[in-house]
């Protein structure tokens, strides 16, 4: 089963990605285990067997981030509960959640999380490949963002194109993303990545 990817009729679309996370409850201060599936830049939307409530705020953490620089790193976002729906008898959950990410330091304002990083790359140095005009390139992913991604390559791409590039997380699988780019020079491009 498909999660719902745009029951908020939102402009922006989610950038899909699916890991465990833990879902802790501020007002109660419970903790349950769920299963993130996607994000944008302002909302994550995830699925639990937990009944919470739309309107609650709840720490949402994972580790193994595609976006942190290091296995241990654990990365958590306070969120606000936007909606919450039943899913189907054959879903592996009870419920799904679409949550908004707010700012630590003001959690009244609905403000991204994720947006306020969007321009704050990361060192990442992996090995990537990538797909354009056909051919399948290889370059080095030297820093990343959730918007975005820098790599350097002798392969020179044209600014505007529309690739397909393959990053290797910390567990070996794969993780394909499209984007275009931004900008590009001798030492690689700019890749601002396309949600879906």
């Amino acid at each position: 089963m498909k999660p719902a990817h745009n029951l908020e009729r939102r402009d922006k679309s989610r950038f899909p990605y699916v890991c465990p996370i833990s879902v802790k409850d501020l007002m109660s201060g419970e903790s349950c285990s769920a299963r993130m599936f996607n994000y944008s830049d302002t909302g994550i939307y995830f699925e639990s067997d937990a009944l919470l409530e739309p309107g609650a705020e709840v720490y949402i953490g994972h580790c193994h981030s595609l976006f942190e620089d290091r296995p241990s790193d654990y990365t958590c976002y306070r969120t606000t509960i936007m909606w919450r729906k039943e899913l189907e008898e054959d879903a592996h959950f009870f419920y799904g959640y679409g949550t908004q990410v707010l700012l630590p330091e003001s959690p009244g304002k609905a403000k991204s999380h994720l947006k306020q990083r969007k321009h704050s790359h990361r060192p990442f140095n992996r090995q990537v490949r990538f797909a354009v005009d056909h051919t399948i390139s290889e370059g080095l992913a030297v820093d990343i963002s959730p918007s975005g991604v820098f790599v350097k390559s002798g392969e020179q791409v044209r600014t505007g194109q529309i690739i397909t590039l393959r990053i290797p997380d910390k567990t070996g699988i794969d993780v394909f993303v499209q984007g275009k780019v931004v900008w590009s020079n001798a030492d690689g491009f700019g890749l601002k990545f396309i949600l879906k």
